[in-house]
């Protein structure tokens, strides 16, 4: 697999005129290097466990395209993720230690392209793939490895809008034993909507319909994330509408989902639940270009929860393929799933080169009575929330500080500086095990090259 690796990348680094004389053809190029350093002071909210941790990540990914002709064109997307220090090693004995998957080039994209006519395109393969503004599913480019989706999605563009009709394979088990079924499997057919023909003061709309079907299979957890795709036979629907007039402007989300989870639990029992969430986001902001170029904003975030996480639903919203960083603070100490959180902050330009921003959030529960479900935890959130056992009746989760700066150099260099702070509430600091009172602070430096 590695030698197959490395010869993808030796062929998309060939020189383009000896393909191009040979083939009529064309290759382009395009990558990316971004590298991160992480400082954290008390990253699970006790001082009596960590004080502080520090360290650096890297990626590189590295884009071919090429175009056979006008209609046909294909494109792969490579990317490495590393943690320095945690690369494999050479141990004592001559054999390796570490973490063989540091060294490993993975396969983001991966597709090809057919354009029938100037309105209407096919796209087959693995491939990144976005609803609106991505608070359904989006690229998530922000994490070391982005979302991607393998099957067919087409693009038909109208005056009146782009209708973008899909069809994915999130899974195929092929572990026969796991299942009751012979061929368990999780898809999801949908269609996104972009309204083109608008009002001056409607900036854009997107409508959405997603069926999600999913065989069963065994398993302990009775989990309705769609990342653990429990068997799924779930509609989704939403849109996402954004306004501006005059130095106003306004964004709103609705997302929801119904049907039902199948479970077959390790024992061979199959159980069915009835399904439902919602999810609801408001946005409102007035721009100030005299100043800065300033916009000040509010956010409103509400998704649903369990009120009975025994009962026989599952009423916690599945936030699906979301942008996780674009939302729930900048710390990403927080999931969607039984959460609410306000917003306000402020964002402008220093210079023509320097964005700079400040945001401050207060989360809680949205359901918190006694048998509620529990809150999720984001990507950096994993050491809050270990070991910790919440009183029932407490809906509190803290307030989060974001501070930030990003510069723009020649040549495509862009650094990023980041501090964030956050102060648990009572979920944490009341919680019957592994209670947690102390702050949190984060530090981030990000320097990207694209070329």
């Amino acid at each position: 697999m590695r030698r197959l690796l490395a010869l993808a990348v030796l062929v998309s680094l060939m020189p383009t005129s000896n393909a191009e004389t040979k083939n009529k053809a064309d290759f382009s190029h395009n990558a990316e290097y971004r590298a991160r350093y992480w400082w954290t002071q008390n990253p699970g909210g006790d001082e009596n466990t960590l004080g502080t941790n520090s360290n650096f990540d890297h990626r590189f990914k590295l884009g071919t395209s090429f175009r056979a002709s006008e209609k046909f064109s294909a494109n792969f997307t490579l990317l490495h993720n590393a943690t320095w220090g945690e690369s494999a090693g050479v141990g004592a004995a001559g054999g390796t230690a570490g973490n063989d998957a540091e060294n490993v080039v993975v396969v983001n994209e991966v597709y090809g392209n057919w354009m029938v006519s100037e309105d209407l395109s096919f796209r087959f393969g693995r491939q990144n793939f976005q609803i609106g503004d991505g608070s359904v599913m989006g690229v998530n480019d922000w994490e070391p490895n982005p979302y991607f989706f393998e099957g067919v999605a087409a693009s038909y563009e109208m005056e009146l809008g782009k209708f973008q009709p899909f069809a994915f394979k999130f899974r195929d088990y092929t572990t026969l034993q796991n299942s009751a079924n012979k061929d368990a499997e999780q898809n999801a057919y949908g269609l996104s909507f972009d309204l083109k023909t608008m009002p001056e003061w409607m900036k854009t709309l997107n409508l959405h319909v997603i069926q999600v079907n999913g065989d069963a299979i065994r398993s302990a957890d009775v989990g309705s994330d769609v990342q653990g795709l429990q068997g799924q036979d779930n509609l989704r629907y939403g849109l996402m509408a954004g306004f501006v007039y005059s130095m106003f402007d306004a964004k709103f989300w609705y997302a929801g989902h119904t049907g039902k989870n199948k479970h077959i639990a390790a024992d061979g029992t199959k159980t069915e639940y009835d399904a439902s969430g919602m999810m609801i986001q408001a946005e409102a902001g007035v721009n100030v270009e005299n100043f800065m170029r300033s916009r000040f904003f509010v956010q409103y975030h509400q998704d649903s929860g369990d009120e009975n996480i025994n009962g026989n639903k599952h009423e916690t919203y599945d936030s699906f393929f979301y942008e996780k960083h674009a939302n729930a603070g900048l710390m990403d100490l927080f999931g969607w799933g039984n959460l609410t959180y306000i917003t306000a902050g402020w964002t402008g330009k220093a210079t023509d080169k320097t964005d700079v921003g400040l945001t401050y959030s207060m989360f809680s529960r949205t359901e918190s009575g006694t048998n509620a479900a529990s809150a999720k935890a984001g990507t950096a959130g994993v050491a809050l929330f270990n070991g910790v056992t919440p009183a029932s009746d407490d809906s509190k989760l803290g307030d989060e500080i974001d501070l930030w700066a990003e510069h723009h150099y020649d040549g495509g260099l862009s650094a990023v500086a980041r501090l964030g702070y956050f102060s648990p509430g009572d979920y944490f600091k009341n919680a019957t095990a592994g209670a947690r009172s102390d702050n949190i602070t984060q530090v981030m430096l990000e320097a990207k090259m694209t070329f």
